[in-house]
């Protein structure tokens, strides 16, 4: 068994893929957070299942990371380093890290980074147009975000081939990945910049800051609350909803389809900027929790497109299986949906990662 946890702000969830790849979830509740806790959690349903790796899903590892990597105390002192970062997140992850392995301390523990991908960004993406020094001494730079998603993404296209792989989940992230090597990413040195997420601004004028600032008088704190967390789709449209509530309405309400053609002509601006990139594309692959919600926003991105040579064969979500082709045959530009979670992608990754390390030589997961 394969353990993959994965934490937000309110819960840690623990995915227990069996040996077949079926899986079941614990919920690890409010209290049970020390070493002793979580153990009994975890062994309470997995007592004839032996564990053979636990593999960490980390929003934020900076740079200090090209890949998964086995977790010890000197990559938990680098990400002690990044607190600067994020603040609450980090020391939370770090804290849930040393539960576990003073839990499961004969268990190899695996970090995967959801920024790791983008670490060598073209330096013409990775900077930004400020004093140089706040980009090569402070660090203020492109770190991207869904790097797990869009590697996987570049795999199922062929790592040949020239990508553009969009992640339609909470939040909604474009890369260009020529060759397996990212070249763009829309979301930058935080979740702000980028696509509009259900209640987040996105890209934005730098200048409004000021403007609410000097003259609607709102302090720093009123204004981040304000961009995080009462725009997007949510200021927009002044329906405090689920997405998937959201796109009920498409067709009947003038602000919801206001906010859907806001949302998809940013994924395609980034598209474009992608596309122009990597001078062309061949594949389209769509992956995230949200595919299925935004079936008809895939659809109608693509049928967009047909000016490229992109013919939309199968109705997005209509089809089963891990990663389907929505084009059609004749396609010029192959379009996919990944249907894979994010703990199953870490999944199989770890599956891959032990065996080329040879640090578990027992391990029976792949075996013919």
């Amino acid at each position: 068994m394969i353990l993959v946890v994965d934490r937000d702000s309110k819960n840690v969830k623990v995915s227990c893929f069996k040996q077949d790849g079926s899986f079941y979830r614990i919920i690890l509740e409010d209290g049970i957070n020390t070493a002793v806790s979580v153990r009994k959690a975890i062994l309470k349903t997995t007592t004839k299942s032996r564990i053979e790796a636990i593999s960490f899903r980390c929003f934020f590892g900076g740079d200090i990371s090209e890949g998964p990597v086995f977790i010890d105390e000197t990559l938990l002192t680098d990400m002690v380093k990044l607190t600067e970062f994020f603040s609450l997140y980090v020391p939370a992850m770090i804290d849930l890290i040393k539960t576990f392995r003073s839990a499961f301390q004969d268990v190899p523990l695996i970090a995967f980074f959801e920024n790791s991908f983008f670490r060598d960004l073209p330096e013409e993406e990775k900077c930004y147009a400020l004093p140089y020094e706040y980009c090569e001494k402070h660090r203020v730079r492109k770190w991207g975000f869904h790097g797990i998603f869009h590697e996987e993404n570049s795999v199922v296209a062929g790592l040949k081939k020239r990508t553009i792989s969009i992640v339609l989940d909470i939040q909604t992230t474009v890369s260009a990945i020529s060759g397996g090597k990212p070249l763009s990413i829309s979301l930058g040195y935080t979740p702000l910049e980028g696509i509009m997420s259900r209640t987040s601004c996105g890209d934005l004028d730098p200048g409004i800051v000021f403007y609410l600032m000097n003259v609607q008088k709102y302090s720093l704190q009123r204004i981040d609350d304000m961009l995080k967390n009462e725009s997007g789709f949510v200021g927009l449209t002044g329906y405090d909803i689920s997405i998937e509530d959201m796109v009920k309405l498409l067709g009947k309400d003038k602000k919801i389809d206001l906010a859907f053609d806001v949302y998809r002509f940013q994924i395609m601006k980034y598209m474009a900027e992608g596309m122009a990139a990597m001078g062309g594309v061949d594949n389209i692959v769509f992956s995230g929790q949200n595919t299925g919600v935004l079936a008809s926003v895939i659809h109608n991105i693509l049928k967009d497109l047909m000016f490229l040579g992109v013919n939309v064969g199968s109705v997005p979500g209509a089809v089963d299986g891990d990663v389907v082709t929505v084009s059609s045959a004749e396609s010029e530009i192959k379009a996919l949906i990944n249907k894979m979670s994010v703990e199953r992608i870490i999944f199989h990754q770890s599956i891959s990662f032990l065996r080329n390390t040879n640090k578990n030589n027992t391990m029976t997961f792949g075996r013919k």
